[in-house]
């Protein structure tokens, strides 16, 4: 059976959760999937192809060159508009889309996103880590000792468009942060993210470090592939994400994550009304994290760094 799945890494494994069961109500046990994409040779746009490929279910996965947005992109809501869940004829195939991603931003809970199909909340644990990949993460934890991570998102996202756009969250506040792990907690900083999260960090970061003097972090951006940034991030203490990919499966593996979205009614577009009901922050989640104080909702602008280092203690992160 043929899918359709938004590209992100995040998206891609809201859809994945409930994948098997939409399979087993047609009686089809192989499933293929595609990521949609304008180019299918921009590894932004691919980011989650590999990601996708590592669990075992699904039997091949590649890219697939389609809008998942209607001509009326958007509606006067402040909500993005995607094509339908369901069945549709996409370059000569018969392929069931699913995009959580529309009820999510309008608030409905991932578990009742197409509710005639069940959710498996332990899909995420089913991600293939390769024995490599396994004794990189162990290296550098031994080499370092403990550790909480950090994904502070790409430069565009923190200033022109995205959810911290204006910088409502600011590379300050990362950096006193920063220091409160060390100092209070004891833990090393290790940030992560990909080739084009690193213009954020050695732009706006770096220049700040003498405002609040602490150990340098230990500075994985852009050099780590899939596989290997979520063996490390499973041996973190705890995520503090800017609204991602990283975030997102940290959460599913189980680690203390808090991540950033954008209050509702503030856009994350500066020429278009786009803004998610803020419930999408949580909506997602594993219940048991919720239930154990492990995941931590924060809005961009409202939860400042002193709530995060206060949660943080008051959570026994």
């Amino acid at each position: 059976m043929k899918f359709l799945l938004p590209q992100g890494i995040g998206d891609s494994i809201w859809a994945l959760h409930k994948i098997r069961s939409v399979a087993k109500a047609y009686n089809e046990e192989v499933i293929y999937v595609f990521l949609n994409c304008n180019d299918p040779n921009n590894y932004i746009q691919c980011r989650a192809l590999e990601f996708v490929k590592r669990f075992k279910f699904v039997v091949n996965a590649s890219m697939m060159p389609v809008s998942i947005h209607p001509e009326d992109w958007h509606d006067g809501d402040g909500h993005y508009v995607y094509i339908s869940d369901g069945w549709k004829e996409a370059y000569g195939h018969k392929i069931f889309t699913m995009m959580p991603n529309g009820p999510l931003e309008r608030g409905v809970k991932l578990a009742d996103w197409l509710p005639e199909y069940p959710i498996d909340w332990g899909t995420p644990k089913e991600f293939l880590f390769t024995e490599q990949e396994e004794k990189f993460a162990d290296t550098i934890l031994k080499e370092n000792g403990p550790y909480c991570t950090f994904y502070l998102g790409p430069l565009d996202g923190n200033l022109g468009m995205g959810h911290n756009r204006g910088q409502l969250w600011t590379p300050e506040e990362w950096l006193e942060l920063g220091k409160f792990c060390q100092e209070k907690l004891g833990l090393k900083v290790m940030v992560l993210g990909a080739d084009y999260d690193v213009p954020y960090y050695e732009f706006m970061v770096e220049p700040n470090f003498d405002k609040f003097p602490q150990e340098p972090w230990l500075n994985m951006l852009g050099q780590t592939e899939i596989g290997d940034t979520f063996a490390l991030v499973k041996r973190s203490r705890f995520t503090i994400s800017y609204q991602s990919g990283i975030g997102i499966f940290s959460s599913y593996l189980g680690i203390p994550t808090g991540i950033f979205w954008r209050a509702r009614g503030s856009s994350i577009n500066p020429e278009v009304y786009i803004s998610f009901e803020e419930s999408m922050a949580s909506g997602w989640v594993r219940p048991d994290m919720i239930e154990s104080g492990k995941h931590m909702p924060l809005i961009y602008g409202r939860n400042k760094v002193d709530y995060v280092m206060e949660q943080i203690e008051k959570r026994g992160w």
